[in-house]
This record gives structure tokens, sequence and C-alpha cells, in this order.
């Protein structure tokens, strides 16, 4: 079991009562191990409060922003929001365009096409917001490394605040404001997504004002849904945004959200997970294949039947992204072996075939298959355009700065990017990104899988079961807690679920309980009830079969014992 490994740090705990409730040691144990090693962090890990969260004028330039946007109010301006294409970029200009809205400003807003304009604030957005006589420029999600287009909006005497949370180059963009948590020393959280940074500056907008902050608490569906879409930490205050976030969603008043419950036939219980695999690939859809222009009036429009057609569109073009994403990482796979590729610590492969909405996509899963690094590229008649993701412990973006002599533009975060590049330099990349990653620990490049603590299912009480829905939202940073079970012996005739999952029953000291294994179809002949025992990694959930809730571990990975 080389490559299981625990995060235990063998930490005795105990359990501790919080507001006259019992938590079971090991629950306590999974916690400490995580950071929240007293009862107060884990009472606000259990218990996040909107209260406390961070001031926003905390954020350097935040009384600048505001105190322009109130002149803009004062005097009538019109106000254009640029945003990016992606969940987070289109969910931040809804939450802006709703509340500035709302507030009587003249609003607009613009979304650059990816395949023509590409990343980034755009010299046609700004065009647009000369063309419209807006005198105010918001960007979200975008701008903290797009320094000549905001010098080309200030000699057309457009004012620009912008809004980001990527990685700021060593000088700042020569924008009126900059609203970002990683340019912010005195601001204690530097994770919130770009949306996230669109709800701070409302929020000090509206303190600004003196209106109640209970009001922009309903745009918390917004935040929660570009947040977990973009993978952002789901710690700190991502967390508390999230988790409110979510109950706000289940009881949306917009009807785009409406829509795509229903779209989705999600109704009551929605987690993280939900938002990452099903709604967020929807929102993100149009953007990868034609614009996004469909996703963003999805939550501007009041019209159910409108919003209808909509979520229908984007379920329509998230069916051609996965089959166009399938095709890709076929002829990648390919491609990899063809080229003896996945040895290397970062895999650079590019076609001209491949469509560059959905190489970001293709990158993701290659990381994840061949635990490496990987840039996907699509090859245009003299450059390459593509994305970057990588494997935790390896900063693509700084690997991406040691070689920028190759490249024409970049930007991103530790674990995701995007670049462009002349097509001559595709290999000399090749070269230099894996030179500067040899300097890493190869364990780097291991494919692993990490669990929290080892648990028999005799300890899987109540109590645990209970608690362990409380780790909710999880994801990036917060990952569900996955437990080692050793030495379990398989019962009950294993049977194949679905296209390729497998259930089975699992024993040990009489305690017993039913597993499903995604995916692990073909472990079937393996599994002999009675005579197999396994060691796993699960995670455990609850399953309502006739009002009844009912304990299933979720088998992510399983070996016979000895083997």
């Amino acid at each position: 079991m080389h490559n299981w490994l625990s995060k235990d740090k063998s930490v005795e705990a105990k359990d501790i009562t919080i507001r006259g409730k019992k938590i079971p040691k090991i629950i306590v144990q999974i916690l400490r191990n995580r950071g929240y090693d007293t009862p107060e962090k884990i009472e606000e890990f259990f218990a996040p409060s909107l209260r406390n969260l961070p001031d926003p004028f905390l954020l350097s330039d935040m009384e600048k922003a505001v105190n322009r946007i109130a002149q803009a109010k004062k005097r009538r301006e019109k106000v254009l929001i640029h945003g990016d294409y992606d969940t987070d970029g289109i969910t931040g200009v809804a939450l802006l365009y709703r509340n500035l809205r709302d507030l009587g400003i003249d609003v607009e807003h613009y979304i650059p096409h990816r395949l023509i304009e590409g990343y980034g604030v755009s010299r046609s957005g700004i065009d647009y917001a000369v063309s419209k006589n807006c005198q105010l420029m918001i960007t979200v999600d975008c701008g903290i490394s797009a320094f000549d287009e905001i010098a080309y909006a200030n000699s057309k005497n457009l004012d620009i605040i912008v809004c980001d949370h990527h990685k700021p180059k060593e000088v700042l963009p020569p924008a009126l404001a900059v609203l970002n948590p990683k340019v912010s020393s005195a601001y204690p959280f530097k994770d919130l997504a770009g949306v996230g940074v669109a709800f701070k500056f409302m929020q000090g907008l509206w303190r600004h004002l003196r209106l109640p902050e209970d009001e922009l608490y309903e745009d918390l569906d917004l935040v929660a849904l570009g947040s977990v879409v973009d993978v952002a930490p789901l710690t700190d205050e991502n967390r508390c945004l999230v988790k409110y976030g979510l109950k706000k969603i289940v009881n949306s008043k917009k009807a785009g959200f409406k829509a795509l419950l229903e779209e989705t036939g999600l109704k009551k219980e929605i987690t993280a997970y939900h938002l990452g695999f099903i709604i967020g690939p929807r929102v993100n859809a149009c953007g990868r294949l034609r614009d996004a222009q469909e996703a963003l009036e999805l939550f501007l429009t009041e019209d159910p039947e409108r919003a209808a057609e909509l979520a229908r569109n984007l379920s329509a073009d998230n069916q051609n992204r996965q089959n166009i994403e399938e095709m890709i990482l076929e002829q990648a796979r390919q491609a990899i072996e063809r080229e003896g590729l996945k040895e290397h610590r970062v895999i650079v492969i590019g076609s001209e075939e491949w469509h560059e909405g959905v190489v970001g996509l293709v990158a993701s899963k290659i990381a994840e298959e061949y635990a490496r690094a990987a840039i996907v590229l699509c090859l245009k008649t003299d450059t390459a355009k593509g994305s970057a993701r990588s494997v935790p412990g390896f900063d693509i973006t700084e690997a991406l700065t040691n070689c920028h002599n190759l490249l024409i533009k970049y930007g991103g975060h530790k674990q995701a990017a995007g670049l462009e590049l002349k097509k001559e330099n595709l290999l000399p990349l090749r070269e230099c990104i894996n030179q500067y990653a040899q300097r890493f620990d190869s364990n780097i490049f291991l494919k692993k899988h990490y669990y929290d603590l080892k648990l028999d299912l005799k300890e899987l009480t109540p109590d645990v079961v209970y608690f362990l829905k409380f780790f909710e939202p999880t994801g990036n940073e917060n990952p569900q807690p996955v437990f080692l079970g050793k030495d379990f012996e398989v019962v009950g005739e294993p049977r194949v679920v679905g296209e390729d999952h497998l259930k089975f029953g699992v024993r040990k000291d009489g305690f017993s309980f039913q597993c499903i294994a995604y995916g692990r179809a073909s472990d079937i002949l393996n599994l002999i009830p009675g005579k197999t025992r396994i060691d796993c990694l699960y995670t455990v959930s609850e399953d309502s079969f006739i009002g009844k809730r009912k304990v299933v571990l979720k088998i992510k990975e399983l070996r016979r014992c000895g083997s």
C-alpha cells in the first residue's frame, strides 16, 4: 500500500462537547489533523457565521472603489462590468450587475468571446464601454495583469476598478483601484474566488451606503456556484460563503437557478459536488464552445420560460462538450504513448484538431490519470494556445514563469494556468519546463491516495455518521473524510449495477455494511463471498430507501489482503 498515504498526525484526540453536543473523538481527530486544533476552531468549522466574515475594508483600495461607485450613482454615470467567460466570471458579473442595477445605476455588461478575444480584459470590451458612453468599468475575475489594456482604457478617460483573485505580477496595473486579496497584506483570507471578491466589493458598498447587508446574502447562491466551480479552497471564508450559498440555491428566487434545478432533476439536498459536476459544467459549456452570453442571461432573466429554454440550451452544449472532450482525451492518450511522454514530469502535447475551449478539461484529466502536470495546446497557423493543470506540490504558473521567454503570454494559479506561445516553441517549452521540474522531489509525480485515518466498521457509530455530514461543503482543501479499512470480509453476492459499478457487502467483528465501488465492475471476479478479504479506502454516505436512511460505504480503492 505504498501509495495509500495517511494524513493522520497521530495526535491522540478525545471526545469534546460543544454547544451541548458530544463530538466523537474520531471526528475531533480528523479535524485536528486538518489544523482545527482548539474547541473554538472546531466550533467555527461546524457552525461558521456570516457575522464573522472579514471586514471588506481590509482589502486595499476598497475605500477608493466604493467612493468611485457612489460618485457614479450620484452623477448618473454609466458603468460597464467586464467579466470572464467561465462560471466564476459569469456569476461575478451577474452579482455586480444585479446589485448595481437595483441601486439605480445604469449598468452594461461585457464578456469576451473565448475563441475570438481570448482570456482577460479585452480591447473590444473597452471600446464597447466607450461606445456606450460609460465612464467607469469594473473587471471581474480578470484584470490583474491587463497592463496594456488598462493603459488603453485610461487614454479613453475610462476609469477602471479591478476585481480579481489571480496572482499579481510584481507591479500592479494602472487602475483607479485594485481589489484582490492576494495584493492586500491586511486581508486575512487570500483565496477568494473572483465572485467572492465581487461580493466583498458589494459588501463594502452596502456598508458605505448604510444599506442592510441581508439583501446581499440573497446572492450567495451565485457566490457558492462560482467559488466551487473555480475550485477555490473550501476553507475559512469560502467555506462560510459556500455553506450559506448552497442553502440559498434550493430556495433561490432567481429564475435561472430554478430552471437549472428543474433541468438537472436536483431538488432538495444540493452539495458542492452537484455544483462542481452537474450544474457548473453546464454553465461553463457555452463559453467553451461558443460564447458565454446565454449563461450570463440565465442568471439575469426574470422570465421563467426564457430561463427554462436557456437551461436546456446549456445542457445541449454540455453534452456536445463531453463528446469533444472524450475524443480529444483519447487522441491525447495515444500521443502520450506514441511519443513516450508518460515519464515526463510535465506532459506537453498539442494538435491542430483540438478545440481550444476544451483543452483545459483534457489537461485536468491527464494530470489526474498520469499524476503529472499537463499542458494541452490547440495549434494554429503560427501560434499555440492552451491550458495547463498541475499536481499538488508543483506550482505550474511558477514553472511557466521559469520559461517565460518562450511564451507570448500566460497567467493563472498554482494548479491551473492559460498560455500562448509561438508554435515553433512547443518542443523548447517541453524541454525547458521538464528541466525545471527535475528540481522537485520525484514523489510529487507519483499517483497517491490519501486517507484521514484507519477506521474499523465497529467504530462507524451513528454519532460518527451524523457528524461526517457537517464536513460539507467538501471540495478543494476540505475533502470528504476518507478512511482506511483493513481486513474486511466480502459478504453478499457482488453484482454490477449501472454501467460499470460494483455493489457488495463487507463484514468485520460482527458489523457489516453495504458498499459501492464506482467504475470497478472488472473486480467482480476477484471478490468471492466468504473467502475474499480486502483492504480499502472508503468514504461514508447515506442513501434514502423507502423513507429509511441507510449507511453505504463508497469504495475509492480496494486490494485483496496481501496483494
